[in-house]
């Protein structure tokens, strides 16, 4: 890879990580998560849901789980009852109602069914759209793409009836189900889920499995529910309702055993361990509360005392150590605050307008800060008074310094653009030096190869197509067509001037056909194509006659001084950098983070970059021409527009046929052979007097052209690639009754999740 490639390669990853770090990337929240569950008497359930989401967004995504494809099979025994079985598989999503409710209808879960629009589904949207959902089924669930933009003010709703849902054993009912799942990606605030019996049973029970902070409660002989607040993303609620099995007379599934002694035992022992842990965390924190305290006595501050305050405040009121901690804190208080008006007081004492921006927003931040931390709003108010006189010093230190910085970002601009505009100039200017539109004849008699590197600046392995190309017309190989052993027809490089010595680079090419590949002064078209793929030694002598055949060129063409030597690059590249990170991080006034805009921030960023690449594009590609070496140019890109205007001229306006093989030559080095060759065959059909042999060697050479480039590419990377796979070869030797309470451990399948905003949302709305 050439150098300046590597360098724009490194400056974008750069300039990527620096876009990515300064790019906000929080877990958004679902700030409601209602589900109303009926369990209908034929073993089905019937979900009706409610979800507000939060933020900017185009529609949410919901993938909903009936079938968990690693269930065990169930067998009856007790340790099938955990729930992992495939029992408790849903076998089929039906009835599928998809809407939405206005948010300042819906306040409580009793407001579910306010639905005011329902949805089409669609097999595709844009985004943006309103009203439309997607909807892919499978064998283990489905998968929904539900279009409603933010500025609607929606509440999405959606309805489902899971079939056989409900296990019916021979002596009670059970439904085991993951409400939630485990791949809702989102934080979600309230969680709350309503469950309907078919009808009363006054030894309903109900457990509950996930985060401890949720609690179950039976409200009645015929609903339960189930609340949560704040649950992580990727966490699993799952519910579990016992019930008597008269409430399903329709239900088809049945486990064949008893289930009540097994479900009974199981929910008994995760009760005792998430009970145990309880235990456990409020020990924790009273202990961690404690020791607040403790500190907070050793050191009195403001900090500490609402770092103390806090952590006993949010112990459960039914500790009995949390009115004696409260106790021990309040005792503090009048220190505490005195000592916090000293320290504030003699902070701003010895604060000096005259101090550096710098130092200056330090302090006052610092400060603001502490006085945040009081709590005596008398004392606040005035010192934050006390504190204005600073802040607008500091506010016209900082317009000043954004005013110097931002000139400072333009003038760099400007010089930027100057500078590196002034080789955009000299390059359209080199282009028109020759002044005509079309060059008939060829400009110079060079090789092909130092055509390429004068208009290109490097030489490509098409030199070495029509440097063969070259010789053929020069008449120093000739091309037959044979038949091949498959009776195929196959294309034959045979050498004419055996003693010929032409060019280093020229020689290179003639020892790689007809030494290396080619005998007896005869080169197969397709053994040279294949001919790196046979060993690695062969495949690595291709590979350095390519190489050879590039420097010795390299060096003729160098020889004739059409470039002037490079001067100054790596000082422009050099400054083009610096401007950039100045514009881009020492302007306080644009920089990332400063502006109020976050739109207007990408924005900047943007513009910056898009100029930054394109200056330093110029700068790295730009190779500055000798006055001779531009009027060669000239002279050449007008030769190409007569070669790519060729079928245009009336065949009297060309020139002589026997030119027309070395046409073909600087066609293929110009990069418009395919355009010429179908003119070639168009005219030549008209010409009444021509040599059968001249023909004959320019239909073989079109038809050589079409294949020789693509030839040699598949000879050189063939040979790459038998080289490298050869080293790399070398290289390689809860309440356990289910009365209420709170939730247990465990879990189950199912996942749900919000459609995502991407990167750059504040500037592009999608999903």
């Amino acid at each position: 890879m050439k150098l300046h490639k590597r360098i724009i390669m490194l400056i974008l990853v750069v300039i990527s990580l620096f876009l990515l770090k300064n790019t906000v990337c929080a877990t958004e929240t679902t700030q409601k998560l209602y589900q109303d569950i009926k369990i209908n008497t034929d073993g089905s359930i019937t979900v009706k849901e409610a979800a507000v989401l939060s933020g900017e967004y185009n529609g949410r995504r919901r993938n909903i789980e009936f079938r968990n494809k690693y269930a065990n099979k169930f067998s009856g025994i007790y340790s099938n009852f955990t729930g992992n079985t495939d029992i408790y598989d849903g076998s089929e999503i039906i009835n599928i109602k998809i809407g939405d409710i206005s948010e300042e209808n819906f306040k409580t879960i009793d407001d579910i069914s306010k639905i005011e629009k329902m949805y089409t589904e669609v097999t595709s949207a844009s985004s943006g759209a309103y009203g439309k959902y997607e909807l892919t089924i499978s064998d283990y669930g489905a998968n929904f793409k539900v279009y409603c933009p933010s500025t609607r003010n929606k509440v999405f709703y959606m309805e489902y009836t899971i079939k056989n849902a409900v296990v019916v054993h021979n002596d009670i009912a059970e439904l085991y189900w993951n409400v939630m799942g485990s791949g809702y990606e989102e934080i979600i605030a309230d969680f709350q889920v309503l469950i309907h019996l078919p009808e009363e049973d006054k030894d309903v029970r109900i457990w509950t499995h996930g985060p401890l902070s949720g609690v179950n409660a039976i409200v009645d002989k015929k609903t339960l529910n189930f609340k949560d607040r704040n649950v992580d993303p990727y966490q699993a609620e799952t519910v579990r309702i016992m019930f008597n099995k008269k409430l399903v007379p329709l239900a088809t599934k049945k486990s064949g055993v008893n289930g009540k002694e097994n479900i009974l035992k199981y929910e008994a022992s995760q009760a005792d361990q998430a009970n145990a842990q309880r235990e456990k965390n409020k020990l924790e924190k009273i202990n961690t509360a404690s020791s607040y305290v403790i500190q907070l006595k050793e050191s009195p501050s403001m900090y500490a005392y609402n770092r103390a305050l806090e952590n006993v405040k949010n112990l459960p009121s039914n500790i009995d150590e949390k009115d004696d901690l409260l106790n021990e804190i309040y005792k503090l208080k009048d220190v505490v605050n005195t000592k916090w008006k000293n320290s504030i007081e003699s902070r701003i004492s010895y604060l000096d307008i005259n101090d550096s921006y710098s130092t200056l927003s330090r302090d006052i931040k610092s400060i603001e800060k502490e006085i945040g931390y009081g709590f005596d709003e008398e004392y606040k108010k005035n010192y934050n008074k006390q504190l204005e006189t600073y802040k607008n010093e500091l506010t016209r230190k900082e317009k000043k310094i954004r005013t110097a910085s931002t000139f400072g970002a333009i003038m760099l601009g400007i010089i930027g653009i100057i500078i590196c505009g002034k080789d955009l100039i000299k390059k359209i200017k080199y282009k028109n030096a020759f002044g005509q539109k079309y060059y008939r004849d060829f400009p110079t008699d060079d090789a092909p190869y130092v055509i390429e590197y004068l208009i290109k600046g490097k030489i490509t392995n098409l030199s070495v197509s029509a440097t063969i190309l070259d010789l053929i017309a020069r008449n120093i190989i000739k091309i037959e067509e044979v038949l091949n052993s498959k009776n195929k027809k196959d294309v034959v490089l045979i050498l004419v001037v055996e003693n010929y010595s032409g060019t280093n680079a020229e020689n290179e090419i003639l020892k790689l056909l007809f030494k290396k590949v080619g005998k007896s002064g005869k080169c197969n078209l397709n053994e040279l194509k294949n001919y790196g793929k046979k060993s690695e030694s062969k495949a690595r002598s291709i590979i350095n006659s390519i190489d050879n055949f590039r420097d010795e060129a390299m060096k003729e063409s160098k020889s004739k001084e059409y470039f002037e030597k490079s001067k100054g690059k790596v000082l422009k590249i050099f400054y083009l950098i610096i401007m950039f990170i100045y514009m881009m991080i020492l302007t306080p006034s644009v920089s990332l983070g400063r502006a109020n805009s976050g739109r207007f921030n990408i924005i900047y960023v943007l513009i910056c970059l898009f100029i930054f690449i394109t200056l330093l594009f110029i700068t790295l590609t730009f190779k500055k021409r000798t006055p001779n070496g531009a009027l060669e140019y000239s002279k050449w890109m007008a030769h190409k527009r007569f070669l790519k205007d060729f079928s245009k001229f009336d065949e009297k306006e060309l020139p002589e046929v026997k030119l027309w093989e070395k046409y073909m030559v600087t066609a293929t080095v110009l990069g418009c052979a395919d355009k010429v060759q179908e003119a070639m065959k168009l005219k030549i059909a008209n010409i009444n007097e021509y040599d059968d042999n001249l023909f004959m060697d320019m239909y073989l050479i079109s038809n050589m052209n079409h294949n020789l480039t693509r030839t040699i590419n598949r000879a050189v990377n063939s040979s790459i690639s038998t080289a490298n796979s050869t080293i790399y070869a070398e290289s390689s030797s809860s309440s356990s009754g289910g009365f209420g309470g709170g939730s247990s451990f465990g879990g189950g399948g199912g996942g749900r999740w919000r459609w995502r905003r991407p990167f750059l949302s504040l500037l592009f709305t999608n999903f």
